[in-house]
């Protein structure tokens, strides 16, 4: 019984959640943090790299977070791009 009320009070504090991916050039880690009041938390998107820098600098973080694009936001994007780059043929066929 005390196990289970170990795990409900982990639970109970748990605000994210992270794992590990391959990228092309190093692995890192993809996840999300809840942010806010228990009402209405905010879900952030977050990357976790290791820090390049480093051995630089002794005092540098070993990690250092980003919060992640939005896919919709990175979509977007890349639309308006294509756009502009259809825009631009366009004026120079005329």
């Amino acid at each position: 019984m005390e196990n289970q009320n170990e795990n409900n009070d982990w639970k109970n504090r748990e605000i994210g959640a992270l794992w590990r991916k391959n990228g092309k050039n190093q692995k890192y880690l993809s996840g999300y943090v809840k942010l806010g009041d228990e009402l209405e938390p905010q879900e952030v998107r977050l990357m976790v790299f290791t820090n390049k820098y480093k051995s630089e600098n002794e005092k540098a973080p070993d990690f250092v977070v980003y919060q992640a694009a939005e896919v919709g936001v990175q979509k977007q994007a890349v639309a308006q791009k294509q756009e502009s780059s259809e825009e631009d043929l366009e004026e120079l066929l005329k």
